[in-house]
């Protein structure tokens, strides 16, 4: 998300300033990083003045691209790992596939968006 909010400005963040304002160790960080950057969500520009990017524009990154990328499809492999539980696979599957079309139905502008609502105040 950090990402996305500098999307908006087209500004690079540092993996430092990622993890700093996470609260999260940046070694660990920059592992997501590169699994996002293989998945080609982030871009990264090396040098002084050189950070990580989105690769694509905020309204077209899925939940769904970042899951996967980092943890793979949801449910896969699936739950099921005896032959006396098969008979739950056609289940099992029809729940990844929800997962995944609620996922990928979601993108970062939209989380934003949503961020960007809850901040307003009405008079």
């Amino acid at each position: 998300m950090a990402l996305a909010r500098a999307d908006q400005t087209r500004t690079r963040v540092t993996a430092p300033a990622i993890a700093e304002q996470q609260r999260i160790p940046e070694k660990y960080l920059v592992h997501i990083l590169l699994q996002l950057k293989r998945a080609g969500i982030v871009r990264s520009i090396r040098g002084a003045q050189g950070g990580y990017l989105l690769a694509r524009p905020a309204e077209e990154v899925t939940l769904y691209d970042v899951v996967s990328a980092i943890d793979g499809a949801p449910l896969d492999p699936l739950p099921v790992s005896d032959p006396a539980s098969n008979d739950l696979a056609p289940t099992w599957r029809a729940i990844a596939e929800r997962i995944r079309r609620t996922l990928t139905k979601i993108t970062f502008r939209d989380i934003l968006d949503r961020t960007t609502q809850g901040e307003m105040y009405y008079i």
